[in-house]
């Protein structure tokens, strides 16, 4: 079943809304957004699994107003997540069931999306929509032997939080919806690792862990940060450790989410089976062209990053040495369903280090 996206509820006082969510669940909103073609403003609180979505008509003609004109404050409609809009309205077109529009429209927060009739669906508005890549520019950072693409989000007068991405990931495919979601409370900068996205491949090495932090420090240095919070998700886990640990006034806290600092060889075995361009393509066809579109090059980068993984257990032995060394507060968090890392691997991360507690979130990796 796809996921709950999020759950619209049109409102006539945004901020008696907003007021009333603040003292229930202890939220604000963490973004506006104005929809020009429904002529309608969202306002988006986050509940860990999913979000809200206040709608605000902005005059008579929005389809929001029409709905509060005739039923008052309530539930609008509920949003279902899908990889790919065009195939499942071409499913539920085959099925019968009738859409509120031939093509995929704009939504808020870089949806692109579809709303089914609700005669088909017991009067309960259905959406179904697709993240798209939000329409950010990068800052292009030089480095030695290439250049870095850096995005920077966010008012420079909040907290700077660094945000890297894993392996075959890049900051618009991977971390942008965080970064959404976190705008209005932190300056964010998010750097494409050597290889990933739009950032060169170094001309006289191979992709390393040791690359990956360099990338990192030069990025932050380019924007003359001095001091850093810093989340990475998967392999920028691991680097968001070395950083640390090489750079300790640099960094002020971290969150790492599914890192594993202990690989095995087996699990090194079945990482290099899900970077074989030919595989993914076989079991993952939406994944695979998602790589073909975000990477420069993208069969290069998977051929190096297998070559990556065989390092992973010496670079394990490194990265757990250093634990005991990390003072700065940790957050440990990862998935409860994950078929390559159990749940052992995110509390031996947490037992590691010396400041650290573990989140353990319902979901698959």
């Amino acid at each position: 079943m796809p996921r709950v996206e999020h759950i619209g509820i049109a409102v006539r006082d945004v901020d008696a809304v907003v007021k009333t969510f603040r003292e229930l669940l202890g939220t604000e909103p963490y973004k506006a957004e104005t929809v020009a073609n429904q002529q309608v403003r969202t306002h988006f609180l986050d509940a860990e699994t999913t979000k809200l979505e206040l709608l605000e008509a902005l005059d008579d003609s929005s389809p929001v107003q029409r709905f509060l004109d005739r039923k008052g404050d309530g539930l609008h409609h509920l949003a279902f997540e899908v990889p790919d809009l065009d195939a499942t309205m071409r499913r539920l077109r085959d099925a019968g069931v009738e859409l509120l529009s031939e093509t995929p429209q704009e939504g808020a927060d870089d949806k692109q999306i579809v709303f089914v009739h609700p005669k088909q669906t017991h009067e309960v508005l259905v959406e179904f929509c697709e993240s798209v890549a939000p329409s950010w520019s990068a800052i292009e950072v030089p480095r030695h032997d290439g250049s870095l693409s850096v995005f920077e989000r966010g008012r420079r007068d909040r907290p700077s939080l660094l945000v890297l991405h894993g392996a075959a990931g890049c900051t618009l495919d991977e971390t942008a919806p965080l970064m959404r979601r976190l705008e209005s409370a932190f300056h964010l900068v998010g750097v494409d690792l050597s290889g990933h996205g739009a950032s060169a491949f170094p001309t006289d090495r191979a992709l390393s862990l040791d690359l990956f932090v360099e990338d990192a420090r030069v990025a932050l240095d380019a924007l003359d940060l001095a001091s850093v919070h810093v989340f990475g998700f998967s392999l920028g886990g691991g680097v968001a450790l070395q950083l640390a640990h090489r750079h300790p006034a640099l960094v002020d806290r971290l969150a790492l989410f599914q890192t594993n600092v202990r690989w095995t060889q087996a699990q090194v075995s079945r990482m290099k089976e899900r970077l074989d361009p030919e595989g993914i393509r076989e079991r993952a066809p939406a994944q695979a062209d998602r790589i073909q579109t975000r990477h420069e090059q993208p069969t290069r980068l998977l051929r190096q990053l297998r070559a990556f993984v065989e390092t992973l257990p010496d670079t394990s032995e490194v990265l757990s040495g250093i634990l005991p060394d990390l003072s700065a507060p940790t957050l440990v968090g990862a998935v409860d369903q994950d078929p390559l890392f159990g749940p052992d691997t995110p509390r031996a991360l947490q037992r590691g280090l010396p400041n650290a507690r573990l989140a353990i979130l319902p979901g698959e990796h």
